[in-house]
């Protein structure tokens, strides 16, 4: 296949890794990724010839925007002195700065670490400042900055928002039973003890009873969705609805079918109505394990295998970094822009749901026999309805939080986040690097720290839990 755009950087250049110098130039925080940035050596003006081979090796620069560099000037090292023999040049160091820092690092890591393909975008108080893309979209064409990614478990937070935009429309309500419609709906005459009392919140913030069902959903126990709701609706539930958290596909798999039902509209057909076309979205889409179109990037999967038609709305989402963070900052109430849920319903969504206390004798009587009794803090990291909270301090609201979520599936690494700080960041890739989604964190801390974006003074907290 012809490649899209071809492009290299010229001139004698040589790309060493040096992360001492390259922080210098950014800031004096450590860097906690395993790999270093990359700086630019570049030969003096001297006419004198070198004794070593004169073509320098060269490397495919990223898909980027064309968006402004911070002000900060490089720094440029030279040597105290030259080489005594005349035919050696002279060198300069130059850190590489900004967004060309960022693009560097990114590449370096994630695409010289393994992965095939990566793209990402930023934005600062809700403006789009940087998108680029890594590697390869498919053998022999480069990834562009449009290309859609698997976002796995990203695809949660994109029912949680239609799901909750379907309860401000009186369309569902959260806290009645919608059990026995969805026992009809998947032809369930004798449905498991408790699922009748299954409602829209106990679905959203992973509090339904489900058991994990991992097997159900990534080795080819099913074939769709529907079908591992039906399982999901005749083997018991691991507990009683509302008391304990259990992270589960099954959740949401079973929300989409909800949705469906109740609008009679197939579930990525209403996401776009309600969600993306407000909000000016119209690349992304649902697809299955082998589903490959023009704009996609190639993930990996071994042969036989179903998990994306098996997710439905819990993980069949693609979608280009820029879509997900315009997702995301439609939840953001500190930036301009279009919000498709009222305030009070964007609070509601990333309040942490806690367990409540078991009222039981035993418990009784351990409080009677208690002389001071402390009102615990709440939690500052957790679940919400289909949203990851990072970090919520006490009483700051919604605007001080850090939240998002991750994506984990075969040969696929996904994460959006919201930080306090103005920056709201998406990453997709293509590929088994890093070996663990939640190193994206640091590794976008680590990028945005060398660019001169950020000061080092804020990390991104870890995700409160893992996620497939």
């Amino acid at each position: 296949m012809q490649p899209r755009w071809s492009r290299r950087w010229w001139g004698p250049t040589i790309v060493i890794v040096g992360l001492a110098l390259a922080v210098s130039a950014c800031a004096t925080a450590e860097v906690e990724s395993g790999i270093d940035p990359v700086l630019t050596v570049a030969p003096s003006s001297s006419s004198s010839t070198s004794s070593t081979p004169s073509t320098p090796p060269t490397f495919d620069a990223p898909a980027t925007s064309d968006a402004p560099e911070p002000s900060a000037p490089a720094t440029t090292v030279t040597p105290a002195s030259t080489t005594s023999t005349p035919s050696a040049p002279v060198a300069t160091v130059v850190p590489l700065t900004g967004w060309a820092a960022v693009d560097q690092y990114l590449d370096v890591t994630l695409i010289r670490g393994g992965s095939p393909a990566a793209s990402v975008a930023v934005l600062r108080d809700g403006e789009l400042q940087h998108q680029a893309a890594y590697g390869r979209r498919v053998a022999g064409d480069p990834a562009e900055v449009t290309d859609r990614f698997r976002v796995a478990s990203i695809s949660k937070t994109i029912l949680a928002i239609t799901a909750l935009e379907l309860v401000e429309d009186g369309v569902l309500t959260l806290d009645e039973p919608v059990g026995p419609l969805l026992a009809s709906r998947l032809d369930v005459a004798s449905p498991s003890g408790g699922t009748e009392g299954l409602t829209v919140r106990h679905l959203l913030t992973h509090r339904s009873g489900f058991p994990q069902y991992e097997n159900l959903f990534f080795r080819n126990e099913v074939a769709a969705c529907t079908d591992a709701a039906r399982t999901g609706f005749i083997r018991p539930l691991q507990s009683v609805p509302g008391t304990s958290f259990q992270y589960s596909n099954m959740n949401f798999c079973v929300l989409g079918l909800l949705i469906e039902q109740v609008t009679g509209t197939p579930y990525a057909q209403v996401v776009q109505q309600q969600v993306l076309t407000p909000l000016g979205i119209t690349s992304m889409r649902t697809a299955g394990t082998f589903d490959l179109e023009s704009d996609d990037v190639e993930h990996r999967s071994d042969e036989g295998r179903n998990y994306m038609e098996v997710l439905g709305g819990a993980g069949a989402w693609l979608a280009a970094p820029t879509d997900l963070v315009a997702v995301l900052d439609s939840l953001d109430p500190a930036t301009p822009g279009i919000k498709v849920l009222e305030p009070g319903t964007l609070e509601m969504m990333a309040t942490i749901t806690v367990t409540p206390p078991v009222d039981d004798d035993s418990d009784v009587q351990a409080q009677e026999t208690t002389t001071t009794t402390v009102e615990p803090l709440p939690p500052t990291s957790g679940y919400g309805m289909g949203l990851m909270i990072f970090d919520a301090p006490f009483e700051a609201g919604l605007s001080a939080a850090t939240f998002g979520h991750t994506g984990t599936l075969e040969s696929t690494h996904a994460m959006f986040v919201r930080r306090p700080d103005g920056l709201t960041w998406a990453i997709t890739i293509s590929g088994d690097y890093p070996a663990s989604t939640r190193e994206l964190a640091t590794i976008m801390d680590n990028a945005l720290l060398l660019g001169g974006f950020a000061d080092g003074t804020y990390t991104t907290p870890p995700p409160p839990i893992g996620d497939t």
